[in-house]
């Protein structure tokens, strides 16, 4: 039996993870917060006590870019602090970790798709926190050969429920506005589905891919322009948008310029060719 534990069950990578079927020999537990608090050492103390899994999919972050430029202390505490938390005791336990990280570790300044080995430099406090989680893993990990860690990065999740770009701009498309796009961030979409299907895989077999960080995603890259004009043709809207450059829709938080995930190393370790974000977008949608 190979018990597999969900973190952060309740967020749009974590429910898609909570959705799968495991074969005989696969347990699955779904942990929201008030089961596993990633913040609280007691909470995954507990955790580990009772479930007493073989890895751990963690899915829980704070995942909104602008509120962490204003709530930075808890943005670091969940995303940053927590990771130590976590990875230390799944050490101890000699549990594996399976982490999700961002493309905005990245300050976004190349023009060519991040390798893994890149230097982080993220712009944001968002960013800076997600790095500060990924050094803790590796830094608790590093030493152990009981278990192990994969750190994956991905960039732009969407999903064909929820909360997130794709089910905004279908809103707003469907409202018959004149819409306002940016058209000068690269990068490429991935579906929150598939993502969740690729981590599962891991979890269930550990020899599938050697630990470390990997980069996911999809062919790219394109703009959130290109990806809402994609959306509106697949699913016939006609609406009235304008391109428009980032300096013309000001937030809180820096994104990143250039923030494409090169998915090519870890799709050949896997066997397979990286979809195309159209593509997976067709069929997601």
């Amino acid at each position: 039996m190979r018990r597999i534990l969900i973190a952060g069950a309740n967020g749009q990578l974590g429910s898609r993870l909570s959705e799968f079927e495991l074969p005989l020999g696969f347990e699955l537990i779904v942990c929201d917060r008030q089961m596993l608090d990633v913040t609280d050492v007691a909470s995954i103390e507990r955790a580990l006590d009772s479930h007493r899994p073989d890895v751990i999919v963690n899915a829980a972050a704070f995942t909104a870019v602008d509120r962490a430029e204003e709530e930075a202390e808890l943005a670091r505490k969940i995303n940053g602090t927590a990771l130590q938390y976590l990875a230390e005791r799944c050490v101890a336990h000699s549990v594996d970790l399976i982490h999700v990280s961002t493309d905005y570790v990245f300050d976004g300044n190349k023009n060519d798709p991040y390798q893994t080995d890149d230097e982080p430099s993220p712009a944001g406090v968002y960013g800076h926190s997600k790095w500060e989680g990924e050094k803790a893993v590796v830094k608790a990990f590093v030493d152990s050969n009981r278990c192990r860690f994969w750190i994956f990065r991905a960039a732009w999740l969407y999903d064909s429920r929820g909360q997130n770009f794709a089910q905004t701009i279908i809103r707003l498309g469907e409202s018959g506005k004149s819409l306002k796009i940016v058209n000068d961030q690269w990068g490429a979409p991935a579906a929150a589905g598939p993502f969740a299907a690729l981590l599962m895989q891991v979890a269930k077999n550990p020899n599938l891919l050697k630990s470390g960080t990997w980069h996911y995603g999809t062919s790219g890259p394109t703009t959130w322009y290109d990806f809402a004009q994609a959306i509106f043709e697949h699913k016939n809207l006609q609406v009235d948008t304008i391109p428009c450059s980032t300096d013309a829709y000001p937030t809180l938080a820096k994104r990143p310029v250039y923030s494409y995930l090169d998915p090519v190393p870890l799709m050949e370790a896997l066997g397979r060719d990286p979809e195309d974000w159209k593509d997976q977008m067709h069929r997601i949608l």
